[in-house]
């Protein structure tokens, strides 16, 4: 028993605050993996990493797939592109003995993956909702909608269960969901906003090779939702790597001071605020695997997030925030292995009927 606790500390630590991965390793020769109330088995899967590209188009669906395989190359989904040149680079890799692959991934196919996995963590410590799904499978869609399931996965992996609001009420305007800390009780409102880019992910237009980093009027949109919650932002900055260093890399380290652009744009905010923050929480992500189109080993990641000491809407739970705020560096941290098996995790913990689907 104190080996499995100090093993979910770990895992916990890794992956974040959500359930293990719920699977059967061998049941007449198949490899079966639980996802919420469906079931998923195969001889094919070796580990984890097998099961997420098949689980993902199962759930993307067969009608998606073949209008991907009809549509011009100009016309694809971006994530049918990265599927692609994520499998050309896969193919030119060679094994180790043992017949597995151990190669660092091109950035194509550590976008893929990172997907992937963001998409299987709601899916599985939550529920998919139908409209988020819709919008992932529209090219035009996907960005806006990428970004809401990052930002889901991240509060998910915080210790939070989501509530996703209303958007049918016209009464009032929405955030993307309510998050309510599982420890804490402490709740807060959940905005995800995404910068879009002329010719990049499968927007319209011509690539700009100095993109702009103006994301105040993302922000000031997200703010204006709800001035009486609580209120986490999330905004996913799309740039390439460059022009990402310059924007993200701090003026010092000690003590942390942020790069002159970022700290504009916080003084900029809280000064149309009238000297408050109207966050709680303003969490700045970039992502730029997408970026990348040939074999060199995927870009890296950044992030910065800034907890207020001066918020519009106070919180009385402190750790829900700071949870939330490490959660975003776990972003990445995908399981490779399927874990041991232990008793009593084999049937869904929802108490419904399970599909059982063919892989």
């Amino acid at each position: 028993m104190e080996k499995e606790r100090r093993e979910e500390e770990v895992r916990v630590k890794t992956f974040g605050n959500i359930r293990p991965i719920i699977h059967v390793p061998d049941y007449a020769g198949y490899q079966i993996v639980v996802v919420r109330n469906r079931i998923y088995y195969s001889k094919k899967w070796r580990f984890f990493t097998d099961f997420l590209p098949v689980y993902c188009k199962m759930v993307f669906g067969k009608e998606w797939l073949d209008q991907q395989n009809a549509a011009a190359p100009s016309g694809c989904h971006p994530l049918y592109t990265w599927q692609k040149q994520g499998y050309a680079f896969q193919q030119k890799q060679t094994p180790q003995p043992d017949g597995t692959y151990a190669e660092v991934p091109n950035g194509p196919l550590a976008a893929c993956m990172n997907f992937y996995y963001d998409l299987y963590t709601v899916d599985d410590n939550s529920v998919l909702d139908k409209d988020l799904l819709n919008r992932l499978r529209h090219r035009d869609q996907f960005q806006g909608a990428l970004h809401e399931v990052f930002t889901a996965a991240t509060c998910l992996r915080a210790g939070y269960s989501i509530f996703p609001e209303n958007e049918k009420d016209p009464s009032r305007r929405h955030a993307e969901f309510v998050a309510v800390h599982r420890v804490t009780g402490q709740h807060i409102l959940v905005e995800a906003k995404s910068r879009h880019r002329a010719g990049v992910m499968g927007q319209a237009g011509v690539v700009n090779p100095r993109p702009d980093t103006k994301f105040q009027k993302l922000i000031n949109d997200a703010i204006s939702k709800d001035p009486n919650n609580p209120l986490a932002v999330f905004v996913d900055t799309n740039l390439p790597v460059e022009r990402a260093k310059l924007f993200y890399t701090p003026q010092s380290t000690n003590p942390v001071t942020p790069s002159k652009a970022v700290a504009a744009l916080i003084a900029r905010i809280q000064k149309d605020a009238s000297g408050v923050d109207p966050y709680n929480v303003l969490a700045l992500s970039n992502h730029p695997q997408h970026y990348s189109e040939d074999d060199s080993a995927a870009p890296p990641n950044h992030w910065i997030a800034f907890m207020s000491q001066k918020a519009r809407v106070p919180v009385y739970k402190p750790q829900a925030i700071l949870d939330l705020m490490n959660a975003i560096n776990l972003y990445g941290n995908i399981p490779t292995h399927f874990p041991p098996v232990r008793d009593g995790q084999i049937t869904p913990d929802n108490g419904g009927a399970a599909s059982i689907i063919s892989c």
